[in-house]
């Protein structure tokens, strides 16, 4: 669900590889950015990640149905709290390359790195407004 290259030397491209979904914030994704996060915080050939989105969305938030199945639809899914707090702890520079929809945690995950880089199509959205869920 992550994708992992390293386009040059020192920097690891990490791409959330949902397109299908817009590259929704499920349970697995979550954990396996938690986890990849880990290792190339522990590696020292690291100097830093991008982050990015496969397809039209950087990540258009969480998984409504993965949340529901796990009976965790509000804001206190350990899934993402986990993997938020790698991203705060995380030792290197984070660089988000949003490409395209960053909606309510996609946009909390854009924001939690240290650089935003937004391409032309980049769309910020906090759409649980609408819902009175924020």
């Amino acid at each position: 669900m992550v994708l992992t290259e390293e386009p040059s030397p020192g920097i690891r491209l990490l791409t959330l590889n949902r397109p299908e979904k817009l590259n929704a914030l499920s349970k697995e994704l979550l954990g396996e950015l938690r986890d990849l996060l880990a290792i190339h915080d522990a590696d020292a050939s690291v100097g830093c990640v991008v982050l990015t989105g496969a397809g039209r969305a950087f990540a258009a938030g969480a998984d409504i149905s993965d949340m529901l199945e796990r009976g965790v639809a509000s804001y206190g899914d350990p899934e993402r709290l986990t993997c938020w707090r790698a991203i705060e702890g995380f030792s290197k520079p984070i660089i988000a390359a949003v490409n395209g929809y960053a909606l309510g945690g996609g946009l909390e995950l854009a924001l939690l790195c240290d650089i935003v880089i937004a391409s032309d199509a980049a769309k910020f959205a906090t759409p649980e407004i609408k819902i009175g869920s924020f």
